[in-house]
């Protein structure tokens, strides 16, 4: 009994295609280019960063500093609307919903939490032209301003 045999040129040999990794592109991956995965920050986005950092540091500073202060009566009320306010606009800050140029006046305004009248004339030019936008946090900022000078008096 013979088996029989199809000759090897009547099936043509599939090869797969030659793959190398090191060479391969993300496509489509989070919905982000191929280029823009891995990217390096630029020294602006850096920037923006360490101001981003330093802005919600300063801010929660204060906050600390002045919560022990103001434990009773009507400036209790005063610091927890005021703190309600600053969480709001942190998180406004971490959402990425603050214009920058609004956030390079906020990183202006907590270098300078010692200077009031400089930290008071950051924080008008702020009203004057974001206070449609951003009034809710930005009447807290002034209250926090306030109250910062008040605590840090006593």
């Amino acid at each position: 009994m013979s088996i029989p045999t199809t000759p090897a040129s009547s099936t043509p040999a599939s090869t797969p295609p030659s793959v190398d990794f090191r060479n391969a592109t993300i496509e489509n991956h989070w919905n982000d280019p191929p280029h823009t995965i891995f990217k390096k920050k630029s020294d602006e986005q850096l920037e923006n960063d360490r101001s981003h950092d330093e802005i919600v540091e300063s801010l929660t500073t204060v906050l600390n500093h002045c919560q022990p202060v103001f434990t009773s009566g009507p400036n209790k009320r005063v610091y927890t609307d005021t703190a309600q306010r600053i969480n709001g606009m942190l998180k406004e800050i971490d959402n990425g919903e603050i214009p920058p140029h609004v956030m390079q006046s906020l990183a202006s305004l907590s270098k300078e939490s010692k200077e009031w009248d400089t930290a008071k004339e950051i924080h008008t030019k702020l009203m004057t032209t974001e206070y449609e936008k951003h009034g809710g946090w930005l009447l807290g900022l002034r209250r926090l301003i306030d109250l910062y000078s008040k605590a840090s008096s006593s």
